[in-house]
């Protein structure tokens, strides 16, 4: 069959490779001028790395799989991770159990309490019975004033910023799902990541891709797709040199936001409707190379609403700067809604904004220790779910016949991952196989 892929992310490339592997013939659209979507690289130095934060946990067999199944798995390493949380103006270390029975941040009843909620979330299968309140109101009724105001209430305002007290529990029953199950025997949390990024397993893709005859088109944006008597016809195309071409397919996989699929094609109304109900933050990434790290973290949380970010990324401290012409890596990351003004500003002005914040991490940083950097704003990053989701979610088969949709708002209650784009990827090739069977 002939299937068209909107989209040249980790979701597309992975449906790609399988069926084109299957014997379909595939042709991949991307509007942009690379693919990876948000675990796409770039080049500093003599090096590559992802345009934001990547890692993998013990529990990410999809991806794993694939890398085993491309023949690219040796290039998996394992790192103990560091994880530590900056709150009243000091780092506290929160990496292990021990961690934060030892965190006097707080008083010692409630770090007991963490600790047995922690054990009860991770213990919890049905997520669905905590799917009808947020994780702010679930949480708030659970400890302490002090404790929530402290621990929980900045890392919501930072992550999901006006949204914070509308965010269904699954998220962060999610969280301590994949946190907890990355523990080895010692309970400390152990983090993959390839050897030379996440660069490889995009080339392979595409390699493979084109080697089992599908076709990839960069800069080529689908503006519409066509259906009759309620099943997949053809798709419009304009390419980069604005030339306007209609191909037939038998098949459409969407890996796009819903608001953009919902131009492609007509829907009807109730679906639309639910369509519309999921929003979406931009992502604000920034990289700097510098001589010395901040901090000795991988990740550090940022439980003060003062901040201007969310957390510091030193990625160098979770892989060996040898990878890195010696250097330090950090990512600074922040997400916003989508009329926030930090959007408006460019890296020298948001730079400046930072700074100040950085030197109360570090107060010997100093601007001299930026060797290069890079900058990146990425829209439709995180969205937003309502609460009872599950009820609500988009199915991956579509009601027009031959069109499938996978995006990030698909995968839930996990939050979103290179791992979910390929296991959304996978369970849309199941769908496929089972419509079509010859």
């Amino acid at each position: 069959m002939k299937i068209c892929i909107i989209g040249g992310g980790i979701t597309g490339l992975s449906a790609g490779y399988k069926l084109s592997k299957s014997g379909h013939q595939v042709s991949i659209f991307e509007s942009g001028s690379f693919l990876g979507g948000q675990a796409s690289t770039i080049k500093i130095e003599d090096f590559e790395i992802e345009k934001a934060y990547h890692h993998l946990f013990a529990t990410d067999k999809s991806i794993l799989n694939l890398y085993k199944e491309l023949g690219i798995n040796n290039e998996l390493n394992w790192y103990k991770s560091s994880v530590a949380t900056y709150s009243e103006g000091k780092i506290w270390k929160t990496t292990s159990p021990l961690d934060l029975l030892k965190l006097s941040l707080i008083p010692f009843k409630e770090r007991v309490n963490l600790f047995f909620i922690s054990i009860k979330l991770k213990m919890m299968k049905n997520w669905k019975k905590i799917e009808n309140e947020t994780a702010f109101d679930w949480l708030s009724k659970r400890v302490k004033n002090k404790t929530f105001e402290i621990i929980f209430k900045p890392l919501l305002e930072g992550k999901f910023g006006r949204y914070y007290n509308k965010i269904p529990m699954p998220w962060f029953w999610s969280k301590i799902q994949t946190r907890v199950s990355s523990r080895n025997y010692k309970l400390q949390e152990v983090l993959c990541y390839p050897e030379k990024s996440f660069s490889n397993l995009i080339q392979t893709l595409e390699k493979e891709i084109t080697n089992n005859g599908g076709e990839i088109f960069l800069n080529t944006k689908v503006t519409e797709i066509k259906k009759k008597s309620n099943e997949i016809e053809s798709i419009n195309i304009i390419d980069r040199d604005d030339n306007v071409t209609n191909i037939k397919f038998d098949i459409v996989i969407s890996t796009v936001p819903y608001n953009i699929l919902g131009k492609l094609i007509s829907l009807n109304s109730s679906l639309s409707k639910d369509m519309n109900e999921v929003e979406y933050m931009s992502a604000i990434v920034m990289i700097l190379v510098l001589e010395k790290k901040v901090s000795d973290f991988y990740w550090l949380s940022i439980a003060d609403n003062s901040f201007p970010f969310l957390g510091l990324i030193e990625h160098t401290n979770l892989i060996p700067k040898k990878f890195y012409s010696n250097r330090n890596i950090l990512y600074i990351t922040n997400y916003v809604e989508k009329e926030n003004p930090l959007l408006e500003l460019n890296y020298e002005e948001l730079l400046e904004k930072y700074l100040p914040f950085i030197k109360k991490i570090n107060n010997s940083f100093d601007k001299k220790w930026i060797k290069d950097f890079r900058f990146s704003k990425i829209n439709y990053a995180q969205p937003i779910f309502p609460l009872n989701y599950s009820e609500k979610i988009i199915p991956l088969k579509l009601p027009v016949r031959g069109l499938y949709s996978g995006n990030t708002a698909q995968i839930y209650p996990e939050d979103r991952g290179t791992n979910y784009s390929v296991d959304i990827a996978n369970k849309i090739i199941t769908l496929i196989e089972s419509d079509y069977k010859k």
